[in-house]
């Protein structure tokens, strides 16, 4: 993915570069203490911290038909998306956390539209992914984009999160 989105000036999108997996992993564990810190519940409190290991090994993980961006700054990695395969025909829209700071500027919804650009250029049929209860604002953008909610594909998956999916092909 060569093109870099900057619909307000301060900040673009890029593929996830060696090197930013630490700065990526503070964003993203940021963002889930800011909404998840005081939950009552020790599974979703300290459920970001188990799940981790795809962006310390991102280059490796998000290989073959998959693709990881940063939504960078002059402060650092401000925001993160990914598109993970699953098949021949899903894949996963994971990762997408932006910093309290930069919300309401846009970046969600350009990484966004740039991950399912990149899914449909490569072939996939359909976009999934799950949100937690909590994040309102996210179902919200993700509902805009014609994300429609689908049953979970977790077991008991239903009592943390929402599960959406998305039809890209013709």
């Amino acid at each position: 993915m060569t093109g870099l989105s900057r619909p307000e000036p301060g900040w673009n999108i890029r593929p996830f570069r060696v090197g930013d997996a630490p700065a990526a992993r503070r964003l993203i564990e940021a963002v889930w203490h800011e909404h998840f810190h005081h939950h009552p519940d020790p599974f979703v409190r300290d459920f970001i911290y188990s799940t981790l290991s795809d962006v310390d090994g991102a280059l490796t993980a998000y290989g073959d038909r998959s693709l990881f961006l940063c939504a960078v700054a002059e402060s650092g990695i401000v925001g993160t998306g990914a598109i993970r395969c699953l098949d021949d025909q899903n894949c996963e829209m994971v990762r997408m956390f932006v910093a309290s700071a930069h919300r309401g500027r846009g970046i969600g919804q350009a990484i966004a539209d740039q991950l399912i650009g990149f899914a449909r250029t490569v072939g996939y049929e359909r976009i999934r992914l799950s949100s937690n209860n909590a994040l309102v604002a996210s179902h919200r953008l993700y509902e805009r984009m014609g994300f429609q909610p689908t049953p979970p594909w977790d077991p008991g998956g239903d009592d943390y999160s929402r599960y959406y999916v998305l039809r890209i092909s013709d």
